[in-house]
């Protein structure tokens, strides 16, 4: 299989794994401060499973690894961004009661 085809697999994984979990996790805890909390965790929790899940993908890949690394770095930055935004989410919900 060429290296395109591999790194547009690892892609559509991760754009896949994403939106499903970021579905799921506001989705399950809508309206729900303790759920939207552990949610917020977890996504915490699981980024660093993602950068090297992803980082491995990529690397079988691609052979000098500069796609690889940025792609991780990149969805690495996604999850651990949409893990704070679900936390300060849980923050707004709380205080708006």
């Amino acid at each position: 299989m060429p290296e395109s085809v591999g790194m547009i697999l690892t892609l559509i994984m991760n754009i896949a794994l994403f939106s499903t979990a970021n579905y799921l996790a506001v989705k399950l805890s809508t309206r729900n401060v303790k759920r939207r909390i552990i949610a917020g965790v977890v996504f915490l929790l699981f980024t660093p499973v993602i950068f090297f899940s992803t980082l491995y993908l990529g690397f079988t890949w691609d052979d000098t690894g500069w796609g690889a690394g940025i792609m991780t770095v990149i969805y690495t930055g996604l999850y651990l961004l949409n893990g704070l935004i679900l936390l300060l989410s849980a923050i707004h919900i709380y205080f708006k009661k």
